[in-house]
């Protein structure tokens, strides 16, 4: 926000696929232009349907590992996404030492396979 004391922001979601606002899960039909609330904490953040969001636990630091504690799917057609992994703190990923996790949701079967963990679908 630019503008002092403003508390909204417009928002265009392309045409093609719903959208899903982040913090309310609130689905809105793209191919518009949206008014939505921004109070000077909250950032607006829209998902397409048909996104896989992985969201991991906090850590204390960098050299913990960060476990996956939630994986958010927004349903509304099969999605993908490849988890990346690695140390996180040498270049071992240079020799190959890391690893990609594959994650697909079946919209039809509203299923999400490749990982465990706490699943969350946002209808």
């Amino acid at each position: 926000m630019t503008e002092q004391g403003k508390t909204t922001r417009d928002v265009y979601l392309p045409a093609g696929t719903d959208w899903y606002n982040f913090w309310t899960n609130e689905r809105v039909r793209g191919g518009k232009a949206i008014t939505v609330k921004a109070p000077i904490d909250i950032i607006p953040i829209f998902v397409r349907a048909g996104s896989i969001i992985p969201l991991g636990a906090p850590v204390e630091s960098t050299n913990e590992a960060q476990p996956i504690a939630t994986v958010r799917v927004y349903a509304g057609k099969d999605a993908d996404f490849d988890l990346y992994r690695d140390d996180g703190n040498t270049y071992a990923y240079e020799r190959g030492d890391s690893e990609i996790t594959h994650l697909h949701w079946s919209q039809a079967t509203r299923k999400l396979s490749g990982l465990s963990a706490k699943l969350e679908v946002v209808k």
